[in-house]
C-alpha cells in the first residue's frame, strides 16, 4: 500500500484532465469569413510599342499604353474611360483593348505614309505618336486617371499634352465639373484662378508667358483631401514654351463655391 497515494495523485490527474471545461464555440456571426468587396477599379494594362521605317528618311515609332478595369462592366463608363485614348470598342477586356491599340497602330503608319506622299523630309528623322493611361490616385471612391500624349510629325516642334478624368464608383459616372463647383461666375473664377496661378508661378516663371488676361475655367480638373488642381495645356493660356500650367486652390478657400454634395463626401463641412 506504499504507492497508494501516488496511485490516487495520478487518478486525480487524469480525472482532472477529463472533466477540465472545453473552451465554447466561437460566435458564428463572428468567425463567418467575410469576402472583401470588390474592387471596382482593379486594374491591369496593356501596351503595343513598335517602330517601321517609311521612306527613306523617315522612322515612324508608335507607342500606347492602356489600363484594363476588369471588374467595370458599365458600357457607359467604360466608353468614357477610353474616349480619351480614342478607343471606341464592344469589349474592353485585354484582349479587346489589344486589338484596339493595334488598330490605331496600323492607322499611324497608313497615316504618315499618306503624309509623305505630299512632303518628305530631306534629312533623317523619327516620326512619332505615343499615348498612356496612368492610375493618378485612388481614394474615397474615387478613381484619377492621367492621360498623357506627345509625338511629332514634322515641324518646328513636337507636341505634349496631359488630362485628367475623376471616376466616381458610387454612381459609375465621370466626375464633371458641376458635380464639384456650384457657381461658375467666370468673373469670380477669373480672380480666384489668376490670384492662385501667380502664387504657384513664384518658382516656375511662366507668368511672363502668360497669353490672357484672364483664365478660364476648364474640364481638366483633379482633386485631393485638400486642393482642387486644374491644369492647362500648352498654347491653352500661355505659350508653348511654358508648358503645362497647373493651378492648385486650396478647398477652404473655396468652400462656399462647392456643390453641397461633394463637400460632404470629402468632409469639407
Amino acid at each position: 500500500m506504499k504507492n497508494l497515494p501516488a496511485i490516487f495523485s495520478v487518478l486525480l490527474l487524469v480525472f482532472s484532465a477529463c472533466s477540465e471545461k472545453k473552451p465554447l464555440p466561437e460566435n458564428p456571426q463572428e468567425t463567418k469569413s467575410v469576402t472583401p468587396a470588390k474592387d471596382i477599379f482593379a486594374n491591369d494594362s496593356v501596351w503595343v510599342d513598335d517602330s517601321l521605317k517609311l521612306g527613306e528618311n523617315v522612322m515612324a515609332k508608335f507607342k500606347i499604353k492602356s489600363l484594363v478595369f476588369a471588374n467595370i462592366t458599365d458600357k457607359t463608363l467604360l466608353d468614357s474611360i477610353y474616349a480619351t485614348q480614342n478607343i471606341k470598342a464592344d469589349d474592353y477586356s485585354k484582349k479587346g483593348l489589344l486589338a484596339a491599340l493595334e488598330s490605331q497602330k496600323t492607322e499611324f503608319y497608313e497615316g504618315t505614309k499618306e503624309s509623305l506622299k505630299d512632303w518628305a523630309p530631306e534629312f533623317p528623322q523619327t516620326w512619332e505618336q505615343n499615348s498612356a493611361m496612368k492610375l493618378f490616385s485612388k481614394s474615397d471612391d474615387f478613381l484619377t486617371v492621367q492621360y498623357t500624349s506627345d509625338g511629332y510629325t514634322g515641324g518646328a516642334h513636337g507636341y505634349y499634352n496631359e488630362l485628367y478624368k475623376v471616376f466616381d464608383s458610387k454612381t459609375n459616372k465621370t466626375l464633371q465639373l458641376a458635380d464639384v463647383i456650384k457657381d461658375q461666375d467666370a468673373t469670380i473664377w477669373g480672380r480666384i484662378l489668376m490670384a492662385h496661378f501667380l502664387k504657384n508661378d513664384l518658382e516656375r516663371n511662366q507668368a511672363q508667358m502668360l497669353l490672357v488676361k484672364q483664365i478660364p475655367l476648364n474640364t481638366n480638373f483633379y482633386f485631393d483631401a485638400e486642393n482642387l488642381y486644374f491644369l492647362y495645356n500648352q498654347y491653352e493660356i500661355a505659350a508653348y514654351a511654358a508648358g503645362p500650367v497647373l493651378i492648385q486652390i486650396p478647398f477652404t478657400e473655396i468652400k462656399p463655391l462647392l456643390v453641397p454634395a461633394f463637400r460632404q463626401r470629402l468632409n469639407l463641412n
